[in-house]
């Protein structure tokens, strides 16, 4: 493909929450995790200084850029794989050879997580675009709360991956919109950019699992279950066509180590295994369950009353394991009495997040009452849907002229609400999806 001179787009991709099988996964069992309507999203503009790349991101308080010139562009091709085709092949881990290249562009900086991020971008950057390429200014902004374990690294590494997949011309601009139905077999061009994302990922947590970048991708649902055998790669199964769902997400902010839950798990287990292992066998089972719900193709109001159920029983197997805390409790609680919907901790536990899925016939002053009664406790709220579309694209030239984007109105959004009423999917209906 041709590269051609770039307008303006933004590129987008959800967060994730786990929402079936979390803990059993670690035991060969299968969980599944969707998308939320909470997203990432990512300005791509020509840089003032074509010879200039530019990464901000605001939340942050990251705005650092580089010299095209003082990337070793000819000594990192020669370190880069192409498919018979001539496409990039992303590698199955990070290439030291290019993270040593990058060490001089990536020093002097005593923000971690700055490196990090920076660190992100520039190894995608000099694997998908081209030295040619004239210089872009990156700017991202983010409605997903960072280290929540919502997948927000995941999200910004999609649309990442998705933007310099464009730029370096690897794939084809999207062409379905929201209300369209989604293809249920998988496209060549998402695959391109979940692989590309996966790499982004390692710059970010060193092993993830591909479950985060998979859903930010590709939307609705995935399932996933690993492998027993530590050679073989996870099975992972999309669950694209899963419509959205009204989901209310609870923050506690109360930290957590995954680390020390998943291994006080792994304690109890190997003290009563004859009592722990129906219950990760049940939970196993639960998912087959919930996938087998999600994929109905007539999926409604029924489908989602079973799920409701199902997460009521998921969260009381995680109390049997240990794992949950007073303050999802106090969550699940609340949201009982009110009775808004069905209660689960999803991910680690310990602390972090609660979401319900709310009922059908749950009245909007309900719900925001109990929003105001988790404030009260110190937890933040969000309402937003469950699945819905993974990664896509808005273009500068599809958007009318009064409401044409530009850097500093996108850098200038104060809060997650400002953000959403400007440019959620659903109220702005030339966003384009593959």
């Amino acid at each position: 493909m041709s590269l051609e001179p770039i307008d303006p787009f933004i590129v987008s991709a959800p967060g994730k929450v786990i929402i079936f099988g979390e803990h059993s996964a670690v035991y060969g069992k299968p969980a599944i995790a969707a998308a939320l309507s909470l997203r990432c999203y990512l300005l791509v503009i020509p840089s003032a200084d074509t010879n200039t790349i530019r990464l901000q991101f605001p939340d942050i308080e990251l705005d650092h850029s580089w010299d095209k010139s003082s990337i070793p562009w000819k000594d990192i091709q020669s370190l880069l794989y192409y498919d018979d085709k001539g496409h990039p092949v992303p590698p199955s881990e990070l290439v030291s050879g290019i993270v040593d290249k990058l060490s001089d562009a990536l020093s002097g900086f005593e923000n971690n997580i700055h490196h990090i991020a920076c660190f992100c971008f520039l190894y995608l950057y000099v694997c998908l675009c081209k030295e040619s390429q004239p210089g872009m200014t990156f700017i991202v902004r983010s409605t997903l709360p960072i280290g929540a374990g919502l997948g927000s690294s995941a999200s910004t590494a999609v649309c990442l991956s998705t933007a310099l997949s464009k730029l370096g011309g690897w794939i084809r601009d999207p062409h379905i919109h929201e209300k369209d139905t989604t293809p249920k077999q998988d496209i060549p061009d998402l695959e391109f950019i979940d692989r590309w994302s996966l790499i982004g990922e390692k710059c970010f947590h060193g092993n993830p699992s591909g479950i985060d970048n998979a859903v930010a991708t590709h939307g609705g649902a995935v399932m996933f279950q690993r492998s027993s055998v530590p050679e073989k790669p996870s099975v992972r199964t999309n669950i694209r066509t899963l419509p959205a769902m009204k989901l209310l997400l609870t923050n506690t902010k109360v930290p957590r180590s995954t680390a020390e839950l998943v291994g006080g798990v792994g304690k109890l287990n190997g003290k009563y295994p004859a009592i722990l292992a129906p219950i990760l066998d049940s939970m196993g089972s639960l998912v087959q369950e919930a996938y087998r719900v999600m994929t109905h193709p007539d999926f409604d109001s029924k489908e989602t009353a079973v799920l409701r159920q199902l997460v009521n029983i998921n969260h009381g197997l995680l109390v049997a394991l240990g794992v949950s805390h007073p303050s999802l409790e106090k969550v699940k609680m609340i949201g009982d009495d009110l009775k808004i919907g069905s209660t689960k901790l999803t991910g680690a536990g310990g602390g972090g997040c609660a979401i319900t899925l709310v009922n059908d016939d749950a009245d909007e002053p309900v719900i925001h009452q109990a929003m105001l009664e988790y404030e009260r406790q110190g937890f933040e709220s969000f309402e937003t849907s469950l699945g819905g579309k993974g990664v896509g694209i808005l273009f500068q030239s599809d958007i009318p002229d009064d409401k044409k984007f530009n850097s500093e109105s996108f850098c200038n959004y104060a809060n997650r609400l400002e953000i959403e009423t400007a440019l959620a999917v659903e109220n702005v209906p030339e966003w384009r999806f593959w």
